[in-house]
């Protein structure tokens, strides 16, 4: 299956391939419940390109857009594609520290926020003294001070080395990663279901996980590119998600395996009935799948629960299952078209087949890099163009993707990422607090954090205490679940806390906070 002819040069242009369809046809029902055509679509991103070209957006420069999931965001971020410049998708709950690293590290030339549908992107405007503007077809909008010494990046007409969007993920190292993915990334990623087959004009989703997340973008723009309709949901609702599958209205429903299990709990809470009605399949990403989940899912819906996996840094998709509803497999699938994967070991050298070793990805999924740090990209991206993914997989003899375990640290919590180190700094602020260790302990369909102090000699503080210490600091999702104060952190002989003993000791015993 060929997945990169003939596609467009920029992602503004998907509206324009879902337009082929029909341009009268609905692209989009927005967060208000109004219904936006192609046409209207394409047409406002003209208009806003024109304003934004008019605060002085330029080429190559970076546009920052701190929002939650709104028509206002998607324009905003198209807009920015008409333009050449990158749009920095940032998620309006983060906390203002965290705001304040990513506009520091990519230097925007100016910001917006999408402060009439997010109450928190509203809180960061106000913060940044930003003024309110109406923007044609969208409203108001928040923007940020002209940020004169922000200097524009290369423009390339080449769709392989334009960035189209630059994605931050905190690193361990305290400072955030911005991953540049190009236009390229994003449409080869974007054209597979409808070029595969998976994603038709007819179909209707909610777009409930947030645009500004790697998996969001790709499903919002996956749909657009097939000519389908997004519903529009900042939050998650169950009754409004539960209401449209229960009426036949939506075909495919879109979550992290964490909100199924919590729409499952819902469902059977309530004593509901979710058939019959008009899914085709539900699709599950950014987390392992286990088959409890699964098969939960496909009973209460009676259609098929697909799994995808990918990282922010392969745009995201590496692999897709085949299913077929009722069967036991928990892989990941198998690598989409033009994507070559291989699994090494420890040497550096492939293993065998079933054989346990680091997943590398090489394809057109693959990012530029990390924004201004090419040590760092030099790290994960080989001279061959491979991408090491920190995961430790097997492939069986049908070339099926299986993940081990990480090779990392990295702890998935609801679909994000989450790096210990950055809640250890978190933590380590507290006066009381000698020492932070952060882990992440598999729970159903999800992961847990758990952080485990040692106090300063003499130091008291309780946990709760903690817990509001950094509300202020780190992003909810962030935020450890249970806090244990031990007399003394586990250290080896070269003073590294032993993380292995206290994840063990998080699995094997209960826990009093």
């Amino acid at each position: 299956m060929d997945l990169l002819s003939n596609l467009p040069d920029r992602i503004h242009e998907i509206l324009k391939e879902g337009a082929k369809k029909g341009d009268t046809r609905v692209a989009i029902t927005d967060e208000l419940g109004n219904d936006w055509s192609y046409a209207r679509m394409i047409s406002t991103v003209d208009r806003v390109a024109t304003e934004m070209s008019e605060l002085g957006i330029r080429a190559g420069d970076r546009v920052m857009i701190v929002c939650e999931n709104s028509v206002a965001a998607i324009i905003l971020m198209y807009a920015a594609s008409q333009l050449d410049a990158w749009a920095v998708t940032t998620n309006a709950r983060l906390s203002e520290r965290e705001i304040a690293l990513i506009e520091h590290d990519s230097q925007p030339r100016r910001v917006f926020y999408t402060s009439l549908v997010s109450p928190d992107a509203d809180v960061h405007a106000t913060n940044a003294a930003a003024e309110t503007l109406h923007m044609s077809g969208i409203g108001e909008v928040k923007v940020g001070k002209m940020n004169e010494s922000a200097a524009p990046e290369k423009v390339y007409e080449d769709a392989a080395k334009q960035v189209a969007v630059l994605i931050y993920t905190t690193g361990t190292t305290g400072r955030p990663k911005g991953v540049m993915l190009s236009h390229r990334n994003l449409l080869y990623v974007a054209c597979r279901g409808q070029r595969m087959k998976t994603l038709f004009a007819e179909d209707v989703a909610w777009c409930v996980m947030p645009i500004s997340h790697s998996y969001g973008l790709v499903l919002l723009q996956g749909l657009l590119f097939a000519g389908g309709r997004l519903k529009i949901m900042p939050r998650f609702d169950f009754e409004k998600t539960l209401d449209a599958v229960a009426s036949g209205e939506v075909t495919i429903l879109n979550a992290v395996p964490a909100l199924l299990n919590r729409v499952i709990a819902h469902v059977e809470k309530n004593n509901l009935t979710m058939t019959p009605n008009s899914l085709r399949y539900v699709y599950s990403g950014t987390a392992p799948l286990d088959l409890s989940l699964r098969q939960k899912v496909e009973n209460i819906f009676d259609v098929v629960l697909h799994n995808g996996y990918g990282l922010t840094e392969t745009s995201p998709t590496i692999s897709r299952t085949i299913y077929e509803k009722g069967t036991g497999e928990i892989n990941i699938g198998t690598p989409i078209p033009g994507v070559t994967v291989k699994v090494v070991g420890a040497n550096g050298n492939e293993v065998g087949q079933g054989e346990s070793g680091e997943l590398l990805v090489k394809g057109p999924n693959v990012m530029l890099g990390y924004y201004g740090q090419p040590e760092l990209t030099r790290d994960v991206i080989d001279a061959d163009g491979y991408l090491r993914t920190g995961d430790l997989v097997s492939l069986n003899e049908m070339g099926e993707i299986t993940i081990q375990g990480r090779s990392k640290e990295l702890i998935i919590r609801s679909g994000f990422n989450v790096y210990p180190q950055e809640v250890e700094a978190a933590l380590n602020a507290h006066d009381a607090v000698l020492n932070a260790a952060v882990i992440g302990v598999p729970v159903e369909g999800n992961e847990e954090i758990i952080a485990f102090v040692e106090l300063v000699p003499g130091g008291a503080v309780e946990p709760a205490e903690l817990s509001a210490f950094i509300e202020n600091t780190l992003a909810q999702y962030k935020r450890p679940q249970r806090i244990v104060v031990l007399p003394q952190l586990p250290m080896a002989p070269n003073g590294k806390i032993r993380k292995h003993e206290l994840k063990k000791f998080a699995q094997q015993s209960p826990i009093e906070d």
